[in-house]
């Protein structure tokens, strides 16, 4: 989905109206409206899919041509190819490297996005601003009570950490490994000794949720060794759930997101 707006003189923030079609083609076209005092705009751009890509680049275009030099802004909550953030095997595109140059082409006085993947898409970026994970994440506490933080791999440690330091909880870190050729995970590794209340897994992405299944498999194996119970629980700011949430439920007290792609009412937003 793909909106428009803008701030009127006395700061009003107001809808702008933006249609966007394709032809019989398949070619993607974008009409804006016109002859709003406008004082500056912003588009915000949920991508999911490469079509939409091209989409918001003839919204961005048709919203130059209609309130030129008025400046524009980009809000990106989800970076499409931020997890392909390097080249794992021969012949590989940098997929982030392409779309970030492709976004900075475009000169948006900012782009602001949420929980990128790495700082690979910070430092591509143009005039970046990342958006304060810990509102969304507190709304998640506050619906479960004190928990403990889980980082579900190595890539999402110091991100943990951090939030954890900051939020007063405490955290565990588990590793997996994963075959860059297929994508498949081949296994799981919690380290450390759990504690007795509430979990959270905490990352930024879901997509098929993989990953999570295995290490709430892992977790589940770990208490009943240790002869423990305790609720398990998922937030991602990105959820994008390819595989629906039936899968993640069988294994998670609730699953929480700040971006639902899913349309599943079960999903808790936050």
């Amino acid at each position: 989905m793909i909106t428009a707006s803008y701030l009127t003189r006395d700061g009003q923030p107001q809808t702008l109206r933006l249609d966007l079609f394709t032809f019989p083609g398949g070619e993607a076209h974008a009409t804006v409206q016109t002859g709003a005092a406008a004082a500056a705009l912003s588009i915000r751009a949920d991508l999911r899919d490469a079509g939409a890509i091209i989409s918001l680049l003839m919204a961005t275009d048709a919203l130059r041509r209609a309130y030129p030099g008025v400046a524009l802004e980009l809000q990106l909550p989800y970076v499409p190819y931020a997890r392909q953030d390097r080249v794992a095997n021969p012949g590989e595109a940098l997929s982030a490297k392409v779309f970030c140059a492709l976004m900075n082409q475009q000169g948006y006085s900012r782009v602001v996005i949420q929980d990128p993947h790495s700082d690979v898409v910070t430092a591509l970026l143009d005039r970046v601003e990342v958006e304060d994970p810990l509102p969304a994440l507190r709304r998640a506490l506050e619906a479960i009570g004190p928990a403990t933080l889980v980082a579900p791999d190595a890539g999402a440690r110091k991100r943990v950490q951090r939030l954890a330091r900051l939020l007063g909880c405490g955290a565990v870190f588990a590793d997996k490994t994963r075959d860059t050729a297929t994508g498949k995970i081949s296994g799981i590794e919690l380290h450390g000794e759990l504690p007795d209340g509430p979990l959270l897994v905490v990352d930024d992405i879901c997509d098929g949720g993989g990953t999570f299944v295995g290490l709430a498999e892992a977790i589940a194996a770990r208490q009943a060794a240790e002869g423990k119970a305790a609720p398990l629980y998922l937030y991602v700011t990105h959820g994008i759930f390819s595989r629906g949430l039936d899968r993640l439920l069988e294994h998670f007290d609730a699953v929480f997101t700040r971006n639902d792609w899913s349309g599943d009412a079960r999903c808790r937003l936050v």
